[in-house]
């Protein structure tokens, strides 16, 4: 069985197509597709919220992707931004599954500002406890406007493609990024214009944040220190990232400020989190394209104190290895793509 899995990002469309089974995933293509209107207009984005993703437009990118990638199959799997949904996570007081079905929706209207009828609710049991006599479960719940996932059902039909299904791209990249391992990680996705944390615990998407920051932020910045064009500060933030001549130490030094911001949102996040929950988290992972930035890696391990690494979303899966060096590079790109095409063979 083949499958696609399809990340539609702001500035970017991704896909990665995986064969197999969950036990036997062979890694038979993938294609990234980038659309550089941003770097001079930061508006020139594919979506920025869920009313506004240009089905037209997604249709026509797809499309060039294609041609050029070819997919063998048309299974494909669709991974939603993270920004369209309402995730909330709440405790039961029960542990019986009949209990908890019977629940949700009722809790469900507590959290999320629209009418239910008008979303698609998903959710799981991440814990199950019994602490002092009392049962309790952890709930993760997932609405997702019916109106969104129309646009993307529309979207699959008019590129002819077998739709069998869609998630939040937090879920995907979980998939990919941590799997079964329990330990507490923060998974960074520093987009084009959106960053957003995740913390993944025993293997479960238990929350997120989103910040208005982005990779675009970045080569912004270097643009403005170095008087060069965009396009050339985003090859500079690439190529030499914090890895630079001693010459040019007055950019990092501009930079310092705004990386040290994405520092301090993930302490922040890292914080709240042992607090409510009595959790440490331990990893960091590093996603989306700005994590190929040269030395950001080792600079958020000295500023967290925390083991920091660059995504790697083909470790349960079979590749050639010759490509090894090449998809290194474009792991960060492809992590949200890969967890969808994983889900898309489950």
């Amino acid at each position: 069985m083949r499958t696609l899995g399809i990340d539609i990002g702001t500035t970017n469309i991704k896909a990665v197509e995986l064969s197999g089974a969950i036990n036997n995933m062979v890694l038979e293509n993938y294609g990234i597709l980038e659309t550089y209107g941003y770097l001079e207009r930061s508006n020139a984005a594919i979506q920025t919220n869920y009313f506004k993703l240009v089905e037209e437009i997604t249709v026509e990118l797809l499309r060039q992707l294609f041609l050029v990638f070819k997919p063998k199959t048309k299974r494909a799997f669709f991974s939603l931004p993270v920004f369209s949904s309402f995730i909330t996570n709440f405790n039961l007081p029960f542990v019986n599954d009949k209990e908890i079905a019977q629940a949700v929706p009722f809790e469900a209207k507590k959290y999320i500002p629209l009418p239910l009828e008008e979303l698609e609710i998903n959710w799981m049991v991440v814990a199950k406890n019994v602490e002092g006599g009392k049962e309790t479960s952890r709930i993760v719940l997932v609405a997702t406007p019916k109106e969104l996932i129309q646009k993307y059902q529309h979207i699959a039909q008019a590129l002819s493609l077998n739709l069998v299904g869609w998630e939040i791209e937090g879920f995907s990249l979980a998939r990919a990024l941590v799997g079964e391992d329990k330990t507490p990680t923060l998974i960074t996705d520093i987009g084009t214009q959106i960053t957003n944390l995740f913390v993944v615990d025993n293997g479960f998407l238990v929350n997120f944040e989103s910040l208005n920051i982005g990779g675009a932020e970045i080569t912004h910045i270097i643009s403005q220190s170095l008087g060069v064009s965009q396009e050339r500060a985003e090859e500079f933030k690439k190529i030499k990232g914090f890895k630079i001549a001693p010459e040019e130490m007055g950019v990092v030094n501009v930079l310092m400020p705004i990386v040290d911001n994405f520092g301090n949102e993930i302490l922040r996040m890292i914080d709240i989190y042992r607090e409510k929950n009595n959790r440490q988290i331990e990893k960091v992972i590093l996603t989306g394209g700005t994590a190929n930035m040269p030395g950001l890696a080792e600079y958020f391990t000295e500023f967290l104190n925390l083991t920091v690494e660059k995504a790697w979303p083909f470790k349960q899966i079979k590749y050639q290895q010759f490509l090894e060096p090449l998809l290194r590079d474009v792991a960060p790109y492809l992590s949200v793509a890969t967890g969808a095409a994983i889900q898309g063979l489950a």
